[in-house]
């Protein structure tokens, strides 16, 4: 058998029908050694051999099971073999041989792999596809941000126009109204599709360029100072929050007081929350203030409402403004 032996490297043992050892490769010489000439000396339950044996008579492949080596600890005795029945003239002889516990392991290992690899591909396939449907998706965000933004453009175009073919003031004063509004709108707009902001913009950028359309709609000298911190805000809440911007400061133009006059806008994170301040020096706030004028503030505590917030007013050598709200989804611009 050794020639042909030498190309199995698990033990392989040939025994008569009576037990006799007739053969064994050079892997089960080494385990079991020389000596051995019974499958006594290899097996310490005879009956399950029989058994395997008898299973074996009566198939012409070789049959599956697990036999007890003699000479080893219960724990480690059982291990699985192979029976093959070797029918010659005038009887039969059998072939055990044992099975390579470390190939039988490496087999599961390659099983796995195999499995493994079958995953990895159809995830990176799916990745693939979610990639283009991504990429194809950000072409869409960004032809939909060019259109509102030239949507908005035109509009504001129409109303400066309008404002300035018509000779009546209270109109001269609603088209400047709602030129300041849409300006504000326009300036989140322009922010958002500029830095493709998909995930929101800088509300300190944004809060800056509210501040210079304010004080060139406004055609008087003041100073606005801004100071507020690099945010990173939703878009849901960028919109909301340029409007309540936009109305605070045109009131603080409007009634700063002077040569002098001055008006500042402060935005910081405090935890959870936001809080944004504009302030300015003229005669303060007085609450007994309704009709058209007090319509503003009126726009201010609906969109709080919008975004959860609060907003109080006072007078403190001026009026002073305060809108707070939660900013829990916020990240920080400079993180």
């Amino acid at each position: 058998m050794d020639s042909i032996g030498k190309f199995i490297r698990e033990p392989v043992v040939i025994f008569a029908g009576d037990g006799r050892i007739i053969e064994m490769n050079r892997p089960a010489r080494a385990r079991f050694g020389e000596a051995a000439d019974n499958w006594r000396h290899l097996f310490a339950d005879l009956d399950r051999l029989q058994n395997l044996l008898e299973r074996a008579s009566g198939s012409a492949d070789p049959v599956l099971g697990a036999l007890r080596m003699a000479g080893l600890p219960a724990v480690e005795a059982d291990a699985k073999v192979e029976a093959l029945a070797l029918r010659r003239e005038g009887g039969i002889d059998y072939a055990i041989k044992l099975r390579d516990a470390a190939g039988d392991q490496f087999s599961a290992l390659t099983a796995q792999v195999r499995e493994l690899n079958g995953e990895i591909s159809v995830r990176r396939r799916v990745q693939a596809e979610l990639e283009e449907s991504l990429a194809h998706n950000r072409v869409l965000y960004r032809e939909l941000q060019h259109r509102t933004k030239n949507h908005l453009q035109m509009i504001l175009a129409l109303v400066s126009s309008a404002g300035r073919e018509s000779d009546d003031p209270s109109r001269k004063q609603f088209v400047k109204m709602l030129q300041s509004k849409l300006a504000a709108l326009f300036d989140a707009q322009r922010l958002m599709y500029a830095e493709d902001g998909r995930n929101g913009l800088r509300v300190d950028q944004m809060l800056s360029a509210l501040a210079e359309t304010v004080q060139t709609l406004a055609g008087v000298r003041i100073t606005i100072e801004v100071r507020a911190e690099p945010i990173i805000a939703p878009n849901d809440l960028a919109f909301p929050l340029a409007l309540i911007a936009n109305e605070l400061l045109t009131n603080a133009v409007k009634y700063a007081d002077g040569p002098a006059a001055a008006v500042s806008l402060d935005f910081v994170r405090i935890g959870d929350e936001a809080v944004l301040t504009v302030r300015d020096n003229g005669p303060g706030f007085a609450p007994s203030a309704s009709g058209p004028s007090s319509s503003g503030l009126g726009l201010v505590r609906g969109l709080c409402r919008q975004i959860g917030g609060q907003f109080t007013i006072r007078s403190d050598g001026g009026a002073v403004a305060v809108v707070s709200f939660p900013l829990a989804e916020a990240t920080h611009g400079l993180s």
